[in-house]
């Protein structure tokens, strides 16, 4: 009989795409734990790393077909409802240059495990990503926001001000020596999940780093930056998309109120799915209505930008709109400096910044919030404006000359 497990039950600091708690926390504590002694520019770190990338792809697929023999997995050769949209769209672009590229469900369920036969024959296997053997030269710390903000600041980066707490006592001074609002989140991991925005009290900010702390060790605490979040995507340390990611909102005409404005926005072909939602006016509406001193009934200013979610999600009624060719050459520049530093072959910056189009030195409250070695680049495969950009592509070309 096949073993599955229970799949996480709903949460609504997780969103629309739960996790195990449990399971994330001990995984983000484990790697915590174990990273700093594989540190890379090392000796050791070296010849660890090579040693991992030939073991997962001349063992790991090898591995898998054993497991799927014994009824603990299987293979699916299309993905299905439950495959992440980030695999489909390195799927489609694997089809295209000849690459057979196959789902592993552990105990039958989606763990974004892959195995990939390229051209020629050779096999790999990879967890959401393809990555070259350049990955593991990789800074240790690149996932981890309390370690990259204090790397950051000696290597003259622009990040938020703030820290990294563990106890509640930790979390209040943090709080007491920035200017608020403030956000709280886990201090690796989330992909928005446990995050809470526009805290400016004491009993708000104990809430959030409980939210927090139960999916990660440490908490960061660290001031709210001015504007709309923006993803760089850089593949081989060049900057290759960027786009802004935004909250649900409604852009005010000085006439509408935001109940009309949000059923008009509704009408946009795009939100009736299968990737954007329409917005909703319910009580995670309201209380941020509510911060912004709105109602329902409010009529906004002409042009004035009101947001209806804290939470940039598509299912929550999130936008995305593709600004790679609006970069100024000086924002470009810092994130391939960037990319260089964390010697990432692969990285997502989320960079806060009121207009991407000026110089990040001329922006007061700018500055990068997280980076991420497993970025989900689908969003630039299918913006809700602007042209799409082929990044699975990209990672593809990649792949193949390294191999």
């Amino acid at each position: 009989m096949a073993f599955r497990f229970a799949k996480p039950a709903s949460c609504a600091e997780c969103g629309s795409d739960p996790v195990h708690h449990g399971a994330v926390y001990t995984t983000i504590l484990i790697d915590g734990l174990m990273r700093p002694f594989f540190a890379s520019g090392t000796a050791f770190s070296n010849v660890f790393s090579g040693m991992v990338g030939k073991l997962e792809n001349a063992v790991i697929p090898a591995l898998l077909d054993f497991c799927g023999r014994r009824g603990w997995g299987s293979y699916l050769d299309e993905p299905d409802d439950e495959t992440l949209l980030l695999a489909k769209v390195l799927w489609e672009e694997a089809r295209t240059r000849g690459i057979r590229m196959r789902e592993f469900r552990l105990f039958h369920l989606p763990r974004n495990l892959f195995v990939a036969e390229l051209p020629g024959g050779k096999r790999i296997s990879f967890e959401g990503i393809p990555l070259p053997a350049s990955d593991g030269r990789r800074v240790w710390w690149l996932d981890d926001k309390a370690v990259m903000k204090r790397k950051f600041r000696k290597l003259g980066f622009p990040i938020a001000k703030g820290g990294a707490a563990f106890g509640r006592a930790a979390a209040l001074r943090l709080f007491h020596s920035i200017t608020p609002p403030a956000i709280v989140k886990p201090h690796a991991g989330s992909a928005s999940r446990h995050t809470t925005l526009h805290i400016s009290d004491e009993t708000e900010l104990l809430r959030a780093f409980g939210v927090s702390k139960q999916v990660a060790p440490f908490a960061v605490v660290e001031e709210e930056l001015v504007g709309p979040v923006f993803r760089a995507t850089l593949v081989d340390g060049v900057l290759v998309a960027s786009l802004r990611r935004d909250q649900p909102h409604v852009i005010g005409d000085g006439r509408c109120t935001i109940t009309e404005l949000v059923a008009q926005a509704n009408e946009h072909p795009a939100r009736g799915g299968p990737y954007f939602s329409t917005m909703k006016l319910d009580d995670a509406a309201l209380k941020e209505l509510s911060w912004q001193d709105s109602t329902p009934d409010s009529v906004p200013e002409k042009d004035q930008r009101v947001t209806l979610h804290q939470k940039v999600n598509w299912s929550l009624g999130g936008t995305t709109t593709d600004v790679t060719d609006a970069v100024h050459p000086d924002n470009r520049r810092l994130f391939e400096d960037i990319a260089k530093a964390l010697r990432a072959p692969i990285v997502g910056i989320d960079f806060i910044i009121g207009d991407i189009a000026r110089s990040w030195k001329e922006q007061k409250r700018c500055g990068v919030i997280e980076c991420n070695s497993m970025p989900f680049f689908d969003n630039h495969h299918l913006p809700f404006e602007g042209e799409p950009r082929n990044v699975a592509g990209k990672i593809w070309e990649m792949t193949l000359a390294d191999c």
